[in-house]
């Protein structure tokens, strides 16, 4: 569905849910948040359990993490989340 696909401008902030997928403009570098995840340990624990799945594609290539916030040369920062619904991020080139 087209409404799943949002296009944004590098350094404009913007708002994205599970499943969408965010158009960089003029970039050709697609964002989209593949999970949330929101288990904070109790106890112990190698990461705190909260976190953000990115998917990144860009000519055909695709990086994916939790909280994979660098890729192709690209910085995004995560102004805000609730870890379940949303996220609202920038994304900048890296100097």
């Amino acid at each position: 569905p087209k409404n799943n696909t949002v296009s944004v401008s590098l350094g404009q902030q913007f708002t994205l849910k599970q499943g969408q997928v965010a158009k960089i403009s003029n970039t050709g570098l697609e964002i989209k948040i593949a999970d949330f995840y929101n288990n904070p340990c109790k106890g112990v624990c190698i990461w705190s359990g909260v976190g953000i799945g990115f998917e990144y594609r860009f000519n055909g290539e695709v990086q994916e993490g939790i909280n994979l916030v660098q890729a192709f040369g690209y910085q995004t920062t995560i102004v805000k989340t609730d870890h379940e619904t949303y996220a609202n991020l920038i994304v900048e080139k890296m100097k």
